[in-house]
């Protein structure tokens, strides 16, 4: 660990092929306006909110961190622990995960694959450092075999709004299982080709 500065019905048979995803890094610094990242990698593939949605305030608004996002796991605030999990058929094909994170209340942070085993568990080093840019966070990253299946944030305080994150960065090295919807327009479309060569062949 070390304190960085920012820098249908459809038979089975067919369903037996999965749509590559090429190989590489994603990351999210939470540079664009917001709500921006909420479209991105991180926001459409996990449960993460922007803390000031889950009190009822605005997308757009990052409060007094200017450069990383105040967290929530829902939008409806409830003060306990944090967990961020990524939708499964994401989470396993990550091999790494890294971030960074600023916190103000003591805290364990930990890292699970995509089976929920915990591949890291530290306590978290304070930073006080969300709220200048570049802010000053302490640093985590982990890999794993058996995918990444999130992060969270464990104690007896109020982690939403007294915790940040910053530079989340992930590698995927495997073949994305579809979810269910992409199932079906998977065999929507064979289906259709099918459709087209009984006519051809007519």
């Amino acid at each position: 660990m070390r304190t960085s500065q920012k820098n249908l019905c459809i038979r089975p048979i067919l369903l037996a092929v999965a749509l590559p995803v090429a190989a590489g890094t994603l990351t999210e610094d939470f540079n664009a306006p917001f709500p921006a990242w909420e479209s991105g990698w991180l926001g459409v593939n996990s449960n993460l909110v922007n803390y000031y949605v889950g009190t009822g305030g605005s997308h757009s608004d990052r409060g007094n961190n200017p450069d990383g996002l105040w967290i929530a796991d829902s939008t409806t605030y409830h003060g306990g622990n944090v967990i961020i999990s990524f939708l499964p058929s994401f989470a396993a094909t990550l091999t790494s995960l890294c971030i960074d994170i600023a916190g103000y209340v003591p805290l364990q942070v930990e890292i699970f694959d995509a089976t929920g085993q915990v591949l890291l568990s530290t306590p978290l080093t304070l930073t006080y450092g969300a709220t200048s840019d570049p802010g000053v966070y302490a640093h985590y990253s982990t890999t794993s075999t058996t995918g990444i299946g999130g992060f969270e944030f464990l104690g007896d305080v109020t982690i939403e709004g007294n915790t940040s994150i910053d530079n989340v960065v992930v590698d995927h090295g495997g073949t994305a299982v579809p979810e269910p919807a992409a199932w079906g327009l998977i065999g929507a479309g064979l289906l259709a080709l099918a459709g087209i060569g009984k006519r051809r062949a007519r």
